[in-house]
């Protein structure tokens, strides 16, 4: 498993080149046998996503290590709109320390354990005033 702190710095690093992101995470599923899924949103990653999503893993891959990024089962990216996102926001808020948690569900899996570096709503998902 890649190392929290590296991870948090691969979070400060790209947040401060790109934009800030609305969700960063480690997940491991319940049935994934010890491969976790790194899952982030950000709203500069939905513009020219492919490209965006190509520039972070070339980025954190410098940070932790290919071996180490390789170790991941998968990186999911989340709109700003995906009714996951929108779930994970209303249950968990994560701004300065990382929060782990155990034995719960997001996107409709059974999630054994999990590590929540940032969980902020953006401004994308206020929701608009009248």
């Amino acid at each position: 498993m890649i190392h929290i702190n590296k991870l948090r710095r691969v979070m400060e690093e790209v947040s401060a080149e790109k934009g800030e992101f609305t969700l960063f995470g480690l997940f491991l599923r319940e049935e994934a046998q010890d491969k976790w899924d790194l899952v982030v949103s950000a709203p500069w990653l939905e513009e020219g996503k492919l490209k965006a999503l190509g520039e972070f893993v070339e980025r954190a891959a410098s940070i932790v290590g290919e071996e180490e990024l390789l170790s991941l089962s998968r990186i999911v990216t989340l709109n700003h709109d995906d009714p996951n996102l929108r779930k994970i926001l209303e249950t968990v808020q994560v701004e300065d320390s990382p929060l782990e948690l155990w034995n719960t569900s997001f996107f409709g899996l059974e999630i054994k354990h999990a590590y929540v570096l940032r969980a902020k709503k953006s401004r994308e998902l206020e929701p608009a005033v009248t």
